[in-house]
Order: C-alpha cells, then sequence, then structure tokens
C-alpha cells in the first residue's frame, strides 16, 4: 500500500475509525471474558455469578452444552476473539484483500449462530448464564459492526 492507496484498486480504502474502535473495544473484552471463563473450566475455580432461580453460571458452564465436539466453549470464544482480533489490527482493516473482509464477516456469522446455538441451550437448561450472556451480546454486536462496516464500504465502491 502507498500512503492511503491500494494500488492493486487504485482508490484509497475507506476508514471508519469509529467502527474499528468499537470493534477493538468489544474484541477485547470478549477475550477478557472468554479468557477468564476458560481459566475457571481448566481449573475448577467457582465462577463469580450471582445465583438465583434463573441466573446461576456454574449449572450452565457445567452442563452437557458446555462442551462442543469435547471442546469446551469458553475455549471456542477464546479462539474466535483472538481470530477476529487478529481481522481488526490496522494492516488487515485497512486492506483491500477480500479475503481478509470475508473473514471477518465469515466469522461474525459462525459467532452468531453458535451464540444461537447457545442461548437456545441455556433455554433447554431454564438457566442463564450472565458471563456468557456477555460473550453472546458481544458477538452480536461485532455483527452488527461488520454488517454496518461492510454496508458503508459497498455503498462507497470499495
Amino acid at each position: 500500500m502507498v500512503g492511503n492507496v491500494d494500488p492493486r484498486v487504485g482508490t484509497a480504502p475507506v476508514r471508519s475509525p469509529g467502527l474499528l474502535t468499537a470493534m477493538r473495544l468489544l474484541t477485547l473484552v470478549g477475550l477478557a471474558v472468554s479468557v477468564y471463563l476458560t481459566v475457571v473450566h481448566y481449573n475448577d475455580v467457582p465462577l463469580i455469578c450471582s445465583e438465583s432461580a434463573t441466573i446461576d453460571c456454574a449449572s450452565v458452564t457445567t452442563s452437557e452444552y458446555s462442551k462442543l465436539f469435547g471442546i469446551p466453549v469458553p475455549l471456542l470464544g477464546l479462539v474466535f476473539f483472538v481470530g477476529f482480533g487478529a481481522l481488526v489490527v490496522p494492516a488487515a482493516w485497512l486492506s483491500a484483500h477480500p479475503v481478509l473482509r470475508w473473514g471477518r464477516l465469515a466469522s461474525v456469522i459462525v459467532g452468531t449462530l453458535f451464540v444461537v446455538y447457545l442461548v437456545t441451550a441455556e433455554l433447554l437448561l431454564g438457566k442463564i448464564c450472565l458471563w456468557c450472556t456477555a460473550v453472546h451480546v458481544i458477538t452480536v454486536l461485532l455483527l452488527g459492526l461488520v454488517l454496518t462496516d461492510e454496508y458503508r464500504r459497498l455503498g462507497s465502491g470499495t
């Protein structure tokens, strides 16, 4: 890339610092929650979570839905946020390479579909995990931001 012009495209890439900042902050928070839940999972540490008839993080995080193909769900969240974080570093964000743009979009779509599965599992259990809900909300917000960015880019022709 020369200056702000992508030599492959010949036009300046569209920038949206607000979207990028929001994506990075949400990714960091999602990563932090995923790290916490992964540490708790592997160290048998009690979760910091209020408990009531409906709110019960321990029941959710130790249920039959807490692993997918033998992989702990918090570890999958950790991998998701690390991967998505790599897709929003400055070089990846400014790149006009379609693989990076499609990678962002595909990852948050898969993440959101996984959120639907996990929320369904919580409903089946009749219990809600607040930590999990934070990750769910973050993932859906990231989807909205990525879609907003793609819509904006399509409108500008880049």
